[in-house]
């Protein structure tokens, strides 16, 4: 799956996004068409020859993308679900470009419970083992792409731009850089717990970052919504305001994440885990902030509004190596606390990049105060709560208090209120 991530980070060189940087600013129809229908079908290429060369050279590349022998089997139904996945992400952007959340979410579901179905028939009932799990991720993506296309097929057809093609590829091409980096940031930490340290904390720090993972559900609905939608209307005079009054509810939601997961991470884990891996609640309080602003780019769309993509490539490789470092001098000190912490400095680094360079293109209009005043509340509440000794019925009741405390300071300050909400119920309808 690592190597799956960085075949799909370069094999189609980032074309998706070059399609959404001009086919929501586009008003000629014919010219949209061509510029999703050339995207597909370069993509259709790229994965398709990386695909036979795959397989080709299977019993050469097998073992050591695997990491043991007698896995070629397992490798070549890997590579068929490389193809159909890259396929499908492109299709499944496109319904974003297009603003058809329905049909995002329809293809999205649909994938999902095929792949779960498949999987679970394969190996749980015909034991199948590994075969049967790649063999349902595989089928699940064909599937996703068969309806996906029956949807999209006013919009992709067969037609090819190469003039459009180009347009786009000088847009993406730099991010694929970027989203390296991106990837090395993200495995830094377990690969460097592995090197020095040992397995068992790499499996210690797995579990926390799956439970500070499910603070990712927060930012996927306005991650999905709002790039499409800045693309299309960033020119208006009112847009500015409106990112920041949704900004402002984000960050309300992200403080709430924060002190909701920090404080009751451990009964989380007593829930998804055992014994053994409690332990792994010291680290949640980190990585929850850090996989919320490693996605919080969408609401500094400047660099992208202006196509300087190749300051994207710097801030991530500014945010790679600082990781890198930052991993290599904190984790024999601090342990899998210390990759936890060098991944929430890095990831905070970039953000911060990402909104000085995008102030600097698109200015949007922050009120730092309603925002900086309940996130020192929040820092307080959370130091509090890790110097004291808590029982568990006093850890509910701290809790319950500190997020009815949080969201009274949130309204005092002005960081929410009832013109956000309904401004964002706009923007999750796609209107």
């Amino acid at each position: 799956m690592a190597f799956a991530a960085i075949v799909n980070l370069t094999i189609a060189l980032e074309v998706s996004q070059g399609v959404a940087r001009f086919y929501a600013s586009e008003s000629d129809r014919a010219r949209q068409i061509g510029y999703a229908s050339s995207a597909f079908w370069f993509t259709v290429g790229s994965y398709s020859l990386f695909a036979l060369a795959a397989l080709g050279f299977a019993p050469v590349v097998a073992e050591s993308i695997m990491g043991q022998k007698n896995l070629e089997a397992a490798f070549k139904i890997g590579v068929v679900h490389i193809w159909a996945n890259g396929l499908f992400y492109l299709i499944q952007n496109q319904f974003r470009w297009e603003l058809r959340s329905a049909h995002y979410a329809s293809v999205s579901i649909v994938m999902s419970v095929v792949t779960a179905l498949v999987s679970v028939w394969l190996t749980w009932f015909l034991d199948f083992g590994l075969l049967g799990l790649l063999s349902g991720l595989a089928v699940g993506s064909v599937t996703g792409t068969v309806m996906g296309l029956y949807w999209l097929r006013a919009s992709i057809r067969i037609t090819f731009s190469a003039s459009q093609l180009r347009q786009m590829l000088r847009f993406s091409t730099p991010l694929v850089v970027s989203g390296v980096s991106v990837w090395l940031t993200l495995y830094a930490d377990r690969l460097m717990i592995q090197s020095l340290l040992s397995v068992e904390q790499v499996g210690l720090y797995g579990i926390g970052f799956r439970v500070a993972s499910l603070a990712g559900l927060v930012i996927m609905g306005f991650q999905a919504a709002l790039t499409p939608l800045v693309y299309l209307h960033y020119q208006k005079n009112e847009t500015p305001e409106q990112l920041a009054e949704i900004f402002r509810l984000f960050f309300f939601f992200f403080l709430v994440i924060l002190l909701f997961l920090g404080i009751y991470a451990i009964d989380l884990l007593r829930i998804m885990t055992t014994p053994e891996f409690y332990a792994s609640s010291v680290v949640v309080i980190y990585l929850v902030p850090a996989i919320l602003l490693s996605s919080m780019y969408v609401f500094s769309p400047g660099i992208a509004i202006a196509k300087k993509t190749h300051l994207l490539v710097w801030i991530n490789v500014i945010g790679g190596t600082l990781n890198i470092s930052l991993n290599f001098f904190l984790i024999p000190f601090f342990g899998i606390e210390g990759a936890a912490l060098a991944t929430l400095i890095s990831y905070f680094s970039v953000f911060m990049l990402y909104l000085h360079y995008g102030q600097r293109y698109y200015r949007i209009p922050h009120r730092w105060w309603s925002i900086i005043v309940p996130f020192i509340v929040t820092v307080i509440f959370l130091v509090v709560f890790r110097l004291m000794a808590w029982s568990d019925a006093m850890r509910w009741s701290y809790g319950v208090a500190v997020l009815f405390s949080i969201t009274a300071v949130a309204v005092a300050s002005g960081l929410v209120g009832a013109d956000v909400i309904r401004q964002v119920s706009r923007v999750f309808r796609y209107r």
